[in-house]
């Protein structure tokens, strides 16, 4: 460590001056009192205190430099999902102990980051690109060396780790696995609309692969509340055979309907926990219109009337703004885009209904100010590319990790860029980014206008999402998964009960179930006076609850919960008020599904960040390697830190003594 003080040079000959003349001028009259050694001593003493306390006066500080060494970070990862057979926790520990020169940081990982080696695989999901994000924001200006990964390749949310935003540290993977291609029959998925209306059929596909089963036979069956609804025969006509069975099933009740399609056991088959696939709907007894009005053709809307058009429990209606007869009572949602300056009477019209809107803004803002008045906004420029940030905040429905990864992946928006002044009941989804920084300008936001609700979409160029998310997944799903959660949150409409229940109706195993509940008196304030009961049923076997009270209102966290459907009804004590529902708890299967490793994946990803992949065997060549690694280097960095002189203790006590000793001298020779 080096030190230095810092002040004033020219102000420090003043300060010795005045100490100098202080105690000259106290003392110059006391010589006929004291003796000459006792006056000189008197006199230095008197000289230290002035000239010190003016030296604190200038408030001069200490400037320390630390020499830092900043060692190379080795982090090494371990795949802990069910997919993985082998326990390596061993392995992995005496790998990290080759490391002794090197800083080494030990996770394992499934569909998020944990700290240590397991040696229980039981991860559900695996998600590369959130993992290595997660530690590149971690590591972010640190000596990251290297990051080992020991994983099968095989992930089943999230984006693919090759087009995730990888930094320049070398990947170093370990192939976990086995890569022969064995003898399986296994249902890989099964597409389905997640909301089917009561007494409609749907279809359902039922994906199936099989492995080296040629010229055999099996049989899928599909059951529902324990009966067989559907049976079919399929012969299997290669040893690589991909079958996609389209099935009718019916919407008899009201609710969520669970089925469970099955194909039979063949002699021979090694895994035979992917035979089976569950899958739910929930059926509703009603059908929701859409209306979109627009004025100019705009790519945008082919890409979202392509969401609407793919689910069934939607009637949309495109018509342009000079031939619709301005009859909005007959829909549930209108949704405006690309309208221009001569639709000006349509928008003053919509602003005395009550019917939810959803508006994409591609001009003036301020031509829609009347349907969401607590937004206001000074335009500086337009057509100005920005990325997107989900707001951290937002809660109105849930955004899925997939959904999550896909927008950070996303090509840029067009939007406006201008001063906005927002309302703090302005419900926003979606801000602009600009590159690392987000800013507080909205892409999508919500609000509630006059008990409407009101969605504002400011920005153009999602037809590039649309291309990007099949680009990078073979399919929409993503894309259209946003843009259904947002039009199914525009068209339910809100609770305006005094006992109201907030839950979901489908959740996933190992997740926690989760039930919040309002409940309003007579003038509509909120009061938690009375409890709350709650009763689950589920297979006879019954359980219950009492709601935990927070601020005005009820939380229930019942925590994890068996795979099934479940039954609850929940009682305000003292009051009449009854709530009834349901919920499912979904198997999630997707592990199960693939049981062949990926080395390829791992192989690519090392490749691609200049690492090497390597074989469980050779692991001793992975320590060698890192080792010899080019960027593998202390780093020697200077740290320099100010310190006030007057926040160093030993100096204030030495003035102290400085001041006794003087004191007890005077004292001693009668001058006090």
């Amino acid at each position: 460590m080096f030190s230095s003080v810092i002040f004033s040079s020219n102000l420090i000959i003043l300060c010795f001056l005045l100490g100098l003349v202080y105690s000259l001028v106290l003392y110059y009259k006391q010589q006929s009192f004291l003796s000459r050694r006792v006056l000189y001593f008197l006199s230095f003493l008197r000289f230290i205190l002035i000239s010190s306390l003016a030296l604190l006066l200038l408030d001069p500080v200490i400037k320390s430099s630390t020499k830092i060494y900043e060692k190379p970070i080795v982090v090494i990862l371990q795949d802990a999902s069910e997919s993985i057979k082998e326990n390596i926790k061993i392995e992995l520990d005496n790998l990290a102990d080759e490391f002794s020169d090197m800083e080494v940081y030990k996770y394992h990982f499934s569909d998020k980051i944990y700290d240590g080696f397991t040696d229980v695989n039981s991860g559900i999901l695996t998600n590369y690109s959130s993992v290595l994000n997660d530690v590149y924001s971690r590591f972010s200006n640190k000596n990251l060396s290297s990051v080992i990964i020991a994983s099968d390749g095989i992930y089943n949310i999230g984006s693919n780790p090759l087009y995730s935003d990888n930094s320049n540290i070398p990947i170093h993977t370990i192939c976990l696995g086995d890569t022969t291609i064995l003898k399986d029959n296994r249902i890989t998925d099964v597409k389905h609309n997640d909301i089917v209306f009561l007494g409609n059929n749907f279809i359902s596909n039922i994906f199936i692969e099989s492995d080296k089963f040629m010229g055999r036979t099996v049989i899928l069956n599909i059951e529902s509340n324990g009966k067989l609804i559907f049976n079919k025969s399929i012969k299997i006509l290669s040893d690589k055979e991909f079958i996609k069975v389209p099935v009718e099933l019916n919407a008899s009740e009201v609710g969520i309907q669970s089925f469970t399609a099955n194909i039979s056991v063949l002699e021979g088959e090694v895994l035979i926990t992917n035979n089976s696939f569950s899958f739910f709907l929930d059926v509703i007894n009603s059908r929701y219109k859409i209306l979109l009005l627009y004025d100019d053709i705009h790519p945008d809307i082919a890409s979202f009337v392509s969401v609407i058009d793919e689910n069934k429990n939607y009637i949309l209606e495109v018509i342009k703004t000079d031939s619709f007869d301005n009859n909005f009572l007959d829909y549930n949602l209108i949704i405006l885009h690309s309208l221009s300056e001569r639709s000006h009477d349509v928008v003053d019209l919509l602003s005395t209904i009550k019917t939810p809107l959803l508006i994409f803004c591609k001009q003036d803002f301020n031509f829609y100010s009347s349907l969401m008045p607590r937004i206001n906004f000074k335009e500086k420029s337009s057509n100005n590319e920005v990325y997107i940030s989900i707001n951290k905040d937002f809660n109105s429905f849930q955004i899925s990790e997939n959904i999550k990864d896909m927008i950070i992946s996303m090509p840029p928006l067009f939007s406006s860029f201008g001063i906005y002044d927002i309302s703090p009941s302005v419900n926003i989804m979606l801000n602009q980014r600009v590159g690392n920084f987000t800013n507080d300008n909205p892409i999508c936001v919500f609000d509630d206008v006059d008990n409407r609700k009101v969605g504002l979409i400011l920005g153009e160029g999602f037809w590039k999402w649309r291309l990007q998310d099949f680009y990078l997944n073979n399919n929409n799903d993503n894309f259209n998964d946003i843009f259904n959660k947002i039009t199914q949150f525009l068209l339910v409409k809100e609770d305006k009960s005094k006992f109201r229940l907030f839950y979901d109706k489908e959740i996933n195993e190992s997740n926690k179930v989760v039930l919040e509940a309002e409940v309003y008196n007579d003038s509509y304030e909120l009061d938690n006076i009375n409890d709350i009961d709650l009763t689950v049923t589920n297979n006879n076997k019954e359980f219950n609850f009492i709601f935990d009270k927070y601020d005005n209102k009820y939380l229930l966290d019942i925590g994890e919960l068996e795979v099934g459907k479940y039954k609850f009804i929940a009682r305000l004590k003292k009051n009449d008020y009854i709530k009834r529902g349901s919920f499912i708890i979904k198997p999630i299967q997707i592990e199960y599904l693939k049981s062949i490793a990926d080395h390829q994946l791992l192989f690519n990803l090392s490749q691609q960040t200049k690492g090497k992949s390597f074989l469980m065997k050779n692991i001793s060549e992975l320590a060698i390697l890192v080792k010899d690694q080019q960027n593998n280097q202390t780093i020697i960095s200077f740290e320099d830190t100010l310190k006030q002189i007057i926040d160093i203790k030993w100096i204030l006590l030495a003035l102290l003594l400085v001041i006794a000793v003087e004191w007890f001298i005077r004292k001693f020779n009668g001058l006090i």
